[in-house]
């Protein structure tokens, strides 16, 4: 009998379920199986465990994975993350359960990195205020200066695959660009054209501070109010990355004060966000429902990696991208 390979998916987050399927022919069944968006609660819970009953293998596009889904699934042993971040797994319940987890880092790094240059345009372009007024006839009240990103510096936290794409681009656009990432060292950055400097130097010096790092517990509220506090007067903040990693209290306060710009996020704390969330409502910030990585190439690209991992798997090899390297690394 052939083993059973679970997709999650759901109608905000589907999938490339074909290159599965192909790439599986004759080694395994397929299995869809509907899962949140959001955190699990109990009925939920239950309803999951359900479906993944008898499910030896799982790709997961959206969904949160914590120990007390895991310990319900006693068939399961491997996952493949439909993404590169890793927060969304127990990894000290993969470990003791012994379920190997993959992930596709990577697959989304053009996607991310080229809607990180479009936020940056859109906000020093004034382009959501400028096209709402156009769009209600105020053609002349509609028109905006704005300022050019060349010549302007681009702050990077944060310089694996999303952030060093960032800055190629960046760079091509005339930008100074100065980054953190305490994983390289001054002379390795200075041959790609970027500038290393300590963390608060990179607040202090950009016109525009985007946030490219994993969450985990180092990086948790790394942008809180002191930081923002030491941001250039009218810089913009970018947050494609996690929610978790930007204090989103302390971000309004310094919008509503004018300290920063503005600011473009496409990951949020919550997700979705509360109802009455007051942050996007304010006129100088776009939100967008993480959809950073959401590009046909990268829902191909991540498809075909999780369909090799789990291919591997299923024929006794090794996996390539072992997430929990990833996130001891983190």
């Amino acid at each position: 009998m052939l083993p059973t390979v679970g997709i999650t998916h759901n109608d905000a987050y589907p999938v490339e379920d074909g290159i599965v399927r192909a790439a599986l022919a004759g080694l395994a069944k397929i299995r869809m199986v509907e899962m949140p968006t959001e955190r699990l609660a109990g009925d939920q819970e239950a309803a999951v465990a359900a479906a993944l009953r008898g499910v030896t293998a799982l790709m997961v596009r959206p969904g949160y994975l914590p120990r007390s889904l895991l310990v319900r699934c006693p068939d399961l042993r491997f996952i493949a993350m439909h993404a590169a971040g890793v927060d969304k797994v127990d990894f000290q319940a993969t470990a003791d359960l012994g379920i190997t987890v993959t992930h596709a880092p990577g697959g989304n790094a053009v996607g991310v990195a080229e809607l990180t240059i479009a936020m940056a345009l859109m906000l020093i372009r004034q382009l959501i205020p400028t096209a709402a007024a156009t769009r209600h006839g105020m053609w002349n009240d509609a028109r905006r200066a704005g300022t050019e990103l060349s010549g302007k510096t681009m702050g990077i936290i944060g310089v694996g695959r999303i952030g060093s794409l960032v800055a190629e681009r960046a760079l091509a656009f005339g930008m100074r660009v100065v980054a953190h990432d305490p994983a390289y060292t001054p002379e390795q950055f200075a041959t790609r054209g970027i500038r290393w400097l300590p963390f608060e130097a990179v607040l202090e010096s950009a016109d525009l501070l985007t946030l490219h790092v994993p969450l985990d517990p180092s990086t948790a509220n790394l942008v809180d109010a002191a930081a923002l506090g030491r941001m250039k007067a009218g810089a913009f903040l970018l947050n494609l990355a996690r929610g978790g990693i930007l204090d989103e209290d302390a971000l309004e306060v310094a919008l509503r004060e004018g300290r920063v710009a503005g600011a473009a996020l496409d990951a949020r704390q919550m997700e979705p966000p509360p109802v009455g969330d007051t942050l996007r409502a304010l006129p100088n910030v776009i939100v967008t429902p993480h959809i950073g990585g959401s590009t046909a190439e990268s829902l191909t690209r991540m498809a075909e990696m999780c369909a090799l991992e789990i291919r591997r798997f299923l024929v006794g090899e090794p996996p390539i991208n072992d997430a929990s390297l990833a996130s001891a690394a983190t």
